[in-house]
């Protein structure tokens, strides 16, 4: 059932930027997926995530949704008595960006370490979305900027929707259509997308990105560009002479596939039913097979969610997976 869940929710934002997780219980875990190199979760990496922890109350949940390049700045999701905020914080200030009355009608947070970008709806059973970037450095009230998830890199947002892929300077607040397609995300300063099962991008494409045939989603930390590909996930970056494979599920039984890849630095997360992080440089990838250790990176942060805890740690702190 959570598998169709995640699968409709794809469906229903299939013209979005991207399609946004659904929120699964804090201590839900399914049996690994994995065809490639599997190891276990490191020691170091739960003490690291130990040493940042945020424990809710019994009526309150707190997710860590996105962070700089050096974690050092988080946005955090809090819910309590019926209320959900998101709030940019740090070891100096606190700052409400928004406030809405149901935790569902906030979501898809992104943050370059200045602009957020994030989306809402009017009630949960309401698929309308409206999308709004704020900007941490003035602190004023956030601006709507569309009605599509978006992505934020260097003071630019990017989104897809019925007119084409957009590109958004925040700072002049001026919107350019840049060609048809879905899915953008940024590579350097440039703006690449899909567009009928290839790549596209408004200057010179990579050969490498030209010769690619993603089917599904795709992320990108502006440096690393992610897609999955059947029930594969690839990569590639700017040096590399080819894509890579970097990792792959059973293809049975087969449900929700590889969905909402995410990546940061050397490390992608990724999610099939349960969550999922990839080490670029090993090839191995961490299946969390404890509960309470739903796993994903965020900017330079990997986050954890759980009961009634939630943590983050810095990526540049973390050892690398070791190969099978």
């Amino acid at each position: 059932m959570r598998a169709l869940i995640a699968l409709a929710a794809v469906t229903a934002l299939a013209g979005c930027v991207a399609a946004f997780p659904i929120d699964r219980p804090s201590d839900y875990t399914a049996e690994s997926k994995l065809s490639t190199c599997q190891v276990e979760l490191p020691g170091n990496w739960k003490d690291a995530l130990a040493r940042n922890e945020t424990e809710a109350g019994s009526h309150e949940k707190v997710i860590v949704v996105a962070a700089n390049e050096d974690a050092a700045t988080t946005l955090v999701k809090t819910t309590r008595n019926r209320t959900t905020e998101l709030v940019l914080r740090n070891s100096s200030k606190r700052q409400q960006v928004m406030a809405v009355q149901d935790d569902a009608q906030l979501f898809g947070v992104e943050f370059d370490g200045r602009w957020v970008t994030f989306s809402t709806t009017p009630h949960p059973e309401n698929l309308s979305t409206t999308t709004y970037a704020w900007d941490s450095k003035n602190d004023g009230a956030p601006m709507k900027i569309g009605d599509s998830g978006a992505v934020v890199h260097n003071g630019k947002a990017a989104w897809s929707d019925s007119l084409g892929v957009h590109l958004y300077d925040l700072a002049k607040k001026k919107d350019r259509v840049v060609g048809p397609g879905r899915a953008p995300v940024f590579l350097g300063d440039g703006l690449v997308w899909l567009q009928e099962g290839k790549f596209r991008a408004e200057g010179t494409l990579p050969d490498q990105l030209a010769n690619a045939k993603p089917s599904g989603s795709v992320a990108s930390d502006g440096r690393t560009v992610v897609w999955t590909q059947g029930d594969e996930l690839h990569g590639w970056r700017d040096g590399w002479p080819d894509t890579r494979r970097l990792a792959a599920i059973k293809s049975v039984p087969r449900t929700e596939g590889i969905v909402f890849p995410r990546v940061s630095g050397d490390f992608v997360s990724w999610q099939s039913e349960s969550s999922y992080v990839t080490d670029i440089r090993s090839g191995a990838t961490m299946h969390t097979s404890e509960g309470g250790f739903w796993l994903e990176v965020h900017g330079g942060a990997l986050t954890q969610q759980g009961w009634r805890v939630a943590s983050s740690a810095p990526l540049n702190r973390l050892s690398s997976l070791s190969a099978c």
